[in-house]
């Protein structure tokens, strides 16, 4: 018996292994199409629903309600959504069709993007994308001024940005091998301090955070940071925009313009954006935002080409206010985009602007009267 025994037990183990094997084999197979079978399922859901409104790019008041109508491909009916705006959920609802309304949905006006996840009852959902544009409600009121004084002002000086800090204006100015950072009295225009940038660089904005300067430049991708006592180089930074125009500071982040109506925020350490803000009036989208500066909750900025600055709300984007400064054009000047007005300084202890343009000879300091 014993030797039958030692015969056949590795043949039993052998024949044991065997249908192990195919067992295996057969659960795996049988698994797959269980696995595909869910897959095929889940993927006919995804395309089960598209939005019928709104329309891509449809135009919104920012008080506006805004209507969703869902087509789908049979007579599946979801029973819940959920809806983001720009990564913020802000509506959950359950539905027993295809067609819902959302109130009091923006916060901001611009091109934002609408995140609709649809739940079936099954546990199965899908992501559907939407961008709208959305406009301000109010129309922009028209401003007056006060003007001041005037003062001497660089006539070779393309002002790309300008600043008040701690009783002196701080220019940067443009142009290929005449691009400079300037410190100014402001008393009689004189230049106390210049550095001048390397002939390749095109300089742009300048901004004053914690004692330090920052300059952009135009299509050169870098930014530099000076220490403002001395304008001695702390070091450079990408530039994330496909070009620098205007740049300002709410006293935590750089705000800065790229010629486009979108301002974007960053971070002044680390430069990585923080944020952004797609401007909008009561008819459309601002833009060619230039030359920026930030006062007491609003962004006012000069627009390319044009002879009025407009004051943005910084939080919503949109456009509360137009200042007319044809009249500061000095007498005598081209006008071409070469010399067309830009550059806005705020001194807060006067509550007065500083305002001149690209090779102005003159700089003119005005009181902004605003309507109650």
């Amino acid at each position: 018996m014993m030797y039958l025994t030692a015969i056949f037990l590795p043949v039993f183990k052998q024949l044991s292994l065997f249908y192990i094997v195919i067992f295996l084999i057969t659960s795996c197979h049988e698994g797959s199409k269980k696995n595909n079978s869910d897959t095929n399922s889940k993927s006919k859901l995804q395309k089960e629903f598209s939005v019928a409104s709104p329309a891509i790019d449809e135009v919104f008041s920012v008080s506006d309600t805004v209507t969703f109508s869902l087509n789908s491909q049979s007579e599946i009916v979801p029973d819940s959504v959920k809806i983001y705006l720009e990564g913020n959920i802000v509506h959950t609802e359950k539905i027993s069709s295809n067609k819902f309304a959302v109130t009091q949905v923006f916060l901001k006006v611009g091109r934002q993007n609408f995140r609709i996840i649809v739940f079936h009852h099954d546990s199965l959902s899908q992501t559907l994308t939407i961008r709208v544009t959305v406009l301000s409600d109010v129309e922009p009121t028209s401003l007056t001024y006060r003007l001041i004084r005037k003062v001497p002002h660089g006539s070779d000086d393309f002002t790309q940005g300008l600043v008040y800090h701690d009783k002196w204006l701080y220019q940067g100015t443009g142009r290929r091998g005449f691009s400079s950072l300037k410190k100014i009295n402001p008393e009689n225009g004189a230049t106390e301090l210049e550095r001048k940038m390397e002939k390749t660089f095109f300089g742009e904005g300048i901004t004053i955070v914690n004692h330090k300067i920052y300059q952009l430049t135009y299509r050169q991708k870098v930014g530099f940071v000076y220490d403002v006592g001395t304008f001695e180089l702390i070091r450079e930074f990408d530039l994330q925009t496909m070009e620098g125009w205007g740049l300002t500071t709410d006293g935590k982040n750089l705000i800065v313009s790229d010629g486009s109506s979108i301002l974007y925020f960053y971070n002044p350490d680390y430069f990585n954006q923080v944020g952004q803000l797609d401007v909008c009036h009561n008819r459309g989208l601002m833009i060619n935002l230039n030359e920026l500066e930030y006062v007491d909750g609003a962004i006012w900025a000069n627009v390319y080409g044009e002879s009025y600055i407009v004051k943005i709300d910084a939080e919503t984007g949109g456009v509360l206010a137009r200042l007319e400064l044809e009249s500061l054009f000095p007498a005598g000047l081209p006008r071409d985009y070469d010399h067309v007005l830009n550059g806005i300084a705020y001194n807060s202890g006067s509550h007065t602007f500083y305002i001149t343009g690209k090779l102005w000879p003159l700089m003119y300091e005005i009181e902004i009267q605003e309507t109650q």
